[in-house]
């Protein structure tokens, strides 16, 4: 047996040292054709109406803020106006600041302080916002007199423990007619404050997450249905054209929590869209929202988020039509907390919102509102993405196919395919995406093929920007000192239970907070994309007589994106 492994131990290094000019040849054909089984390809056809799947719009330009909200921190806009979606406008708030209610009680009798609310729009108008929509959500907490609380479920009484919320008062008004009346007053004072153009160009949402019990809301879902009721005629009264709708969790969500009846109750959505339609109650938009954590991996499948999270509602046969789905509050997250969260903040954030924004295109999810995604001059990492989309809007959304050639370690990499009508060019977003393994791994190469309606041989040049760990500055600074990923157990600055993709305020210690801190002016502002040069080429021979081909090809770092621009 020796002797044989001797022999063959001889005879390989003979082979791999003594080849011949031919088998040399062979060996580099044999490599370029296994490069070839491994290159993912792309191909789309820009020739074909059929592969048409309409147009790109922008769904990520509303900024969520609730009453703390600072009109002066302004998202990402990428030279657009602000727009904002405020909550808990009403007041209700959970530190029972009664100057923030519209609605009090001074002793004797109940009063409209409608300037709580007018105030603090203001304070967003004055500061170059416009108002998208206001959330009428958390009754002030006048609308709790006459309420008697108990500790134990008695199916009349409402539990001690819920009067005040984790988000405040999410209790139903005491007097139904007092609430209508109040919301016909507050919408009148809008009218005459503003003017009928312009509140006819705000939406009002009633409530917050309301299946969210019971932070957002401790009464049932039957409650919840008639104060919706209530509050639709009320807006409608004055303003019978104004646009209405609501909020509420994923079609899976499910509640351990145990209300005053005595009973749980799971996702409201799909119930309500039921009694919409039964009770002929308007809706002209309906939201979830959407907090996928990366330690999930079933909640960063777009094919199972769509099928379990949102199809059940927006499928669902007694649907609205002409009713927009939404997705109103969303952060790619590490974990959540009592009343927010720890979001990623690496490249993986920039590719999970491409592939997000894939499947917001082809389900025909309308918006997508967001937390903060810019500081102190510098963008997040999924407003990265956003740059990167962003001169995408209004182009042709077209279908493209992927290839059947397995990645590395189970990446998912796609892309989002479209074209100028008025001249033809191509703007293509590329991502790769791994909701198995975090760690990054070997770029893959990808080829793209692209059919398009010019002669064989047509010039055409093509640049492309890449969004990754290079283009993050939590992650230069952290490749930088060694000790921002070393454990704080072991000598280093991160803390023990950091997860990889938390950002530097959330994983480092204080001596790591202040060298990074120190640091930051020496990786300036990202809030541009960093192209490559212009390269140029012609395209190639296609199966159509009038057609050719656009062909490049590229490699892909995993949890990156990249943007092609294609011009003639």
């Amino acid at each position: 047996m020796k002797l044989l492994q001797h022999t063959l131990i001889t005879l390989c290094i003979c082979i791999s040292g003594c080849q011949s000019s031919a088998t040399t040849e062979l060996h580099k054909d044999n490599m370029i054709e296994q490069q070839n089984e491994m290159t993912h390809t792309f191909t789309a056809d820009f020739t074909s109406d059929e592969a048409k799947l309409g147009e790109i719009y922008d769904f990520y330009d509303i900024a969520v803020r609730t009453e703390r909200g600072n009109p002066k921190s302004k998202p990402a806009t990428f030279g657009r106006k602000a727009r904002v979606n405020t909550v808990r406008m009403l007041g209700g708030w959970y530190n029972q600041d009664l100057t923030g209610d519209t609605y009090i009680w001074d002793g004797e009798k109940y009063v409209y302080n409608f300037k709580a609310a007018t105030d603090r729009i203001d304070s967003w108008l004055e500061s170059d916002w416009d108002i998208f929509q206001i959330v009428l959500d958390n009754p002030p907490w006048a609308f709790q007199r006459g309420y008697n609380f108990v500790n134990e479920p008695d199916g009349i009484h409402y539990l001690a423990k819920d009067r005040v919320g984790v988000y405040g008062n999410g209790l139903p008004p005491k007097d139904a007619k007092a609430w209508h009346n109040y919301i016909s007053a507050f919408i009148k004072h809008l009218v005459s404050t503003y003017g009928e153009e312009k509140v006819n160009n705000w939406r009002f949402r009633i409530g917050s997450e309301i299946d969210t019990r019971p932070q957002h809301w401790a009464a049932t879902q039957e409650e919840f249905f008639k104060h919706y009721q209530n509050t639709v005629l009320a807006i409608k009264s004055v303003l019978p054209n104004a646009l209405v709708g609501t909020h509420f969790r994923e079609a899976t969500h499910k509640s351990k929590y145990i209300d005053y009846t005595g009973n749980t109750e799971d996702a409201y959505a799909p119930n309500f869209v039921s009694w919409a339609k039964q009770n002929n109650v308007p809706y002209d938009f309906l939201a979830i929202s959407y907090y996928p954590h990366i330690t999930h991996p079933h909640e960063m499948d777009m094919h199972e988020v769509y099928q379990t999270q949102i199809a059940p509602i927006l499928e669902h046969p007694d649907y609205n039509d002409d009713a927009r789905f939404e997705i109103h509050e969303y952060k790619f997250i590490i974990k959540m907390k009592r009343a927010g969260f720890v979001s990623v903040a690496t490249s993986h954030n920039s590719a999970f919102f491409a592939m997000l924004s894939k499947m917001m295109l082809e389900k025909n999810i309308k918006d997508v509102y967001q937390w903060g995604n810019a500081r102190d001059g510098s963008y997040s990492p999924e407003a990265m993405t956003q740059l990167a989309l962003n001169d995408m809007v209004g182009n042709t959304f077209y279908r493209n196919i992927r290839g059947d050639t397995q990645s590395i370690s189970g990446n998912y990499i796609d892309g989002i395919f479209s074209q100028n009508s008025n001249n033809q060019n191509i703007d293509i977003l590329m991502f790769s995406f791994n909701k198995e393994n975090m760690e990054y791994q070997a770029p893959e190469p990808i080829s793209l093929s692209l059919n398009v309606g010019n002669p064989v041989g047509t010039k055409f040049k093509y640049r492309v920007a890449q969004i990754d760990n290079a283009s993050n500055i939590d992650q230069l600074f952290f490749a930088d000192h060694p000790n921002a990923m070393i454990p704080q157990s072991q000598g280093g600055w991160r803390k023990d239970d950091a997860h990889p993709t938390a950002s530097a305020t959330n994983a480092l210690n204080e001596a790591g907070l202040k060298v990074y801190k120190e640091s930051l002016p020496k990786y300036g502002k990202i809030n541009t994309l960093n192209w490559s040069e212009w390269r140029t080429s012609v395209t190639k021979e296609s199966k159509g007589a009038s057609t050719s081909l656009v062909e490049i090809d590229n490699t892909l770092p995993s949890f990156a994106v990249q943007k092609y621009q294609i011009q003639w």
